[in-house]
């Protein structure tokens, strides 16, 4: 899949996520995220299919958020989730938070 075939973009940001599966893991950076999803470097903890609870910590924000997830790739190499059934109001605060964090990176013109 080529990056244009994608629905949403994916950002590279400081932030990270308590996800809770089949194994609770805290604190794990995020390696991606976009508003479908994120994804974890490193191994794969959780298997395919797997519906995990996530809270999204943005630390320079100073937010959180949780979501509901559903892993689509587990890997030795990373893991995919798809973020599903989230309200609009996550919707409007996922989109938020990836902006505003973009602002902050993006040096004034």
């Amino acid at each position: 899949m080529t990056v244009e075939a994608r629905l949403h973009p994916r950002f590279a940001i400081d932030a990270h996520a308590d996800v809770i599966g089949e194994e609770v893991v805290l604190c794990r950076s995020l390696g991606d995220i976009s508003l479908g999803g994120c994804a974890f470097w490193g191994a794969g903890w959780e298997s395919a299919g797997t519906e995990v609870q996530i809270v999204l910590t943005f630390p320079s924000l100073r937010a959180n958020l949780p979501l509901v997830g559903v892993v689509v790739r587990s890997s030795p190499r990373d893991m995919g989730i798809r973020f599903h059934n989230m309200t609009d109001e996550q919707k409007w605060a996922l989109r938020k938070h990836l902006r505003d964090l973009q602002t902050q990176t993006t040096p004034p013109e």
